[in-house]
């Protein structure tokens, strides 16, 4: 009957939001990794669950961080 169809649940917008960040460190420039790293933490937190985009999202980050910061 689908009655419950056109309802999303949490579960559907953290996938969301988890696929947007991933798209955001893909287009993230080099002097806004930090601030995306921290975005990234606080959502990690905020789920209180292991996100596994997400925390790839971090490691995503950390390395592009770790790579410019080597250049130095």
């Amino acid at each position: 009957m689908g009655l419950f169809k056109n309802q999303s649940t949490h579960k559907n917008k953290t996938n969301d939001r988890s696929k947007d960040i991933l798209k955001e460190v893909n287009h993230c420039k080099s002097e806004n990794l930090e601030s995306l790293l921290q975005k990234i933490e606080v959502e990690i937190e905020k789920n209180g669950k292991k996100d596994k985009k997400l925390l790839s999202a971090k490691a995503m980050v950390t390395s592009r961080i770790a790579l410019k910061n080597s250049s130095k």
